[in-house]
């Protein structure tokens, strides 16, 4: 193989890679941000696409979420590639956060509506969530998903609208950046 390591890397070595990068954080996420702008498609198309994945990483159908973002980025008519890698701000490092976001934000406006969840501390949720049927979770998973769609909005919005200008910027630079060397090597007949 081409490209195959000489020394196959151990499962705990790949664990160890997967949960904090060979080179920092800092640099995987400048790696995912370029790869994000270097895609093909309309600024608006990447930005949908990406603001999609995002919104949907905030929903609690673990597992859907790729399938989702596929179906979800058709209809938007944003770039598919741009939906995953939105998606994958869901991960196991950020989903405790999410999904406790959307739990208190879903019992805050079932509150409002006077149909506050069943669950009171947060080891009885966690209790419920790893051990119990459907309708015995359904009290934690509805606020959860009710909590989801404003989050969702705020995120992708907020998403949608950095993106945008981001991809926009890139593209306007590539461009220039291309006719200077078209000028450079063709001389002024372009």
């Amino acid at each position: 193989m081409l490209f195959r390591r000489r020394h196959p890397l151990r499962l705990h070595q790949k664990l160890n890679h997967f949960l904090w990068p060979k080179r920092g954080w800092g640099r995987a996420l400048r790696y995912y941000g370029k790869r994000l702008l270097r895609l093909s498609g309309t600024p608006h198309s990447i930005a949908a696409g990406f603001a999609v994945g995002v919104a949907l990483a905030m929903t609690p159908f673990i597992g859907f979420h790729y399938l989702l973002c596929f179906v979800a980025a058709f209809l938007v008519r944003g770039n598919v590639l741009a939906a995953v890698l939105g998606t994958t701000i869901g991960n196991p490092l950020t989903f405790p956060f999410i999904w406790f976001a959307t739990y208190e934000t879903g019992n805050m406006v079932l509150g409002w509506f006077g149909l506050a969840s069943h669950a009171k501390t947060a080891e009885e949720l966690s209790h419920r969530l790893l051990t119990s049927s459907f309708h015995t979770i359904w009290p934690v998973i509805e606020p959860m998903l009710i909590g989801s769609i404003p989050l969702a909005i705020v995120a992708g919005g907020i998403s949608y609208i950095a993106v945008f200008f981001a991809a926009e910027a890139f593209q306007t630079s590539r461009r220039e950046r291309f006719a200077i060397r078209r000028r450079e090597l063709h001389g002024s007949r372009f």
